[in-house]
């Protein structure tokens, strides 16, 4: 059994070395992962208004990022901030690259996808629940989530892809999973973070209300 085990580790090794060692596979599997992040994104709020409403509201909108919040809310098919975000974190790792030092593309390449599974992993649950939500497929009552708890949440479910990246990482000692380990905690943390401040504010705006 220890030999069977030796060998699925060395060929996920394998595998990543094979993203890794070649510069146009890995920017072209982390572009398609942003750009899937990004239309995801645009469903999940089109199918959150037609279908989801009818049993979710969210207190400040489907996307959690501010950055792409007015995009999202005007569900633009064209963002330029998410333009300009996916040149300077491909032009990132363009420079790791060319650098040729490669832990430290590998460990930057690993946060980037890591992360984006994460959060593809959130995108087809969401997706899920709104498809079944419109026909109250399972779901009654109606449910407002407020923005500092969407965040906790969101933040939670890094932190736990953190852990799991973590133990992968254990398991085969490769730098990638190590990477996406240390993406998924920095998101997960910043959106904890996040939740608190958002929290401490609207409970000093329902005080003074």
């Amino acid at each position: 059994m220890s030999e069977t085990l030796s060998e699925q580790d060395g060929q996920s090794v394998m595998m990543v070395d094979l993203f890794t060692k070649n510069f146009w596979l890995a920017i072209g599997t982390w572009v398609v992962l942003y750009c899937l992040d990004y239309g995801l994104t645009l469903v999940g709020a089109k199918l959150y208004r037609s279908r989801g409403s009818k049993h979710y509201s969210f207190s400040e909108g489907y996307e959690l990022n501010p950055v792409f919040k007015e995009d999202i809310a005007k569900l633009r098919v064209f963002s330029f901030r998410f333009f300009l975000l996916l040149i300077f974190s491909s032009g990132l790792l363009a420079i790791l690259y060319s650098a040729n030092f490669p832990p430290a593309f590998v460990l930057a390449w690993g946060a980037l996808v890591g992360v984006q599974l994460s959060i593809l992993h959130r995108h087809i649950r969401n997706l899920a629940l709104f498809y079944h939500a419109h026909d109250s497929g399972g779901i009654s009552g109606r449910i407002e989530i407020k923005h500092w708890l969407s965040l906790r949440l969101a933040g939670v479910e890094s932190i736990y892809f953190c852990g799991l990246f973590l133990f992968l990482y254990l398991l085969t000692g490769s730098l990638f999973m190590l990477g996406a380990a240390a993406g998924c905690f920095s998101l997960g943390l910043r959106a904890v973070l996040d939740s608190r401040k958002n929290r401490r504010l609207a409970t000093k705006s329902e005080m003074k209300s």
